[in-house]
């Protein structure tokens, strides 16, 4: 498992490296990797799919002209993609700041009101870098039961009026 994070961790090391450099095909990978799950987020953010589309697309690239911005020693890229996205979205500009300390109690809100199924399976995937199977493994449940936990999670963070459940969802 532990080698699954570090080659996780090396290669949004790369993704960064390769992106200072103009590595066009690099910018292709990531929006592979994350689209989809920028989409959601997105479209739960804005309600309506042009908007959604707009956002994600600044997203990227933002991405492509500030490569920099993205520090992977700090947060995760899917992370930061998201992150890029509510601060896009909030502020309803081009520019994609440093965290502020609203969003910084908006999320401590949030992560409060979480059950702990909930905060133990963003901490696995976030901060121990392990992806949704490693979590679903180190925690002895379904694959479908973490994503659940993370999509509604997420969803409380990105400031929807997700609820949740006894169950951890």
């Amino acid at each position: 498992m532990a080698d699954a994070v570090d080659d996780a961790a090396r290669w949004e090391r790369q993704v960064q490296i390769r992106l200072v450099r103009g590595e066009a095909a690099v910018l292709g990978e990531v929006y592979d990797r994350y689209a989809r799950m920028l989409h959601s987020v997105a479209a739960r953010l804005t309600g309506d799919e042009q908007a959604t589309r707009d956002l994600v697309v600044g997203v990227f690239t933002h991405l492509w002209q500030h490569p920099r911005a993205f520090d992977p020693g700090r947060y995760r890229l899917g992370t930061w993609l998201v992150m890029a996205a509510l601060d896009r979205h909030e502020s309803g500009s081009e520019s994609s700041g440093p965290l502020s300390a609203v969003r910084i109690e908006r999320a401590d809100s949030a992560l409060g009101a979480m059950n702990r199924g909930m905060r133990v399976a963003i901490h696995l995937v976030h901060t121990e870098k392990m992806d949704y199977r490693q979590a679903a493994a180190e925690l002895g449940v379904a694959e479908d039961e973490i994503l659940s936990r993370l999509r509604h999670g997420l969803n409380m963070l990105a400031g929807s009026d997700a609820t949740t459940g006894e169950d951890g969802r």
